[in-house]
């Protein structure tokens, strides 16, 4: 049951939704990174790339930017006074 959520707040779950999937396809790109440098493997040119890691840590900054700016404002300055307790 109950209430059906909001545009905003689908839009909300949407954005966390992906922020959440992309840290952890973080976690598992880095996983991979250390076994191959755990195998000998090199980053950098003719080796191991970071350009999907770097692409991921984009993606899910750019998605948190957007989530807090749909989190109400009096709601965000709650949550954000927790952290600073």
């Amino acid at each position: 049951g109950g209430a059906t959520p909001g545009s905003t707040q689908s839009i909300a779950y949407l954005l966390r939704n992906d922020v959440l999937t992309n840290v952890e396809d973080m976690r598992a790109e880095v996983s991979y990174l250390i076994r191959e440098l755990d195998k000998g493997g090199k980053i950098g040119q003719d080796g191991l790339e970071l350009d999907d890691l770097s692409d991921m840590i984009k993606m899910a900054k750019d998605g948190m930017r957007k989530y807090l700016d749909v989190v109400p404002p009096n709601e965000l300055e709650a949550a954000r006074a927790k952290f600073r307790s």
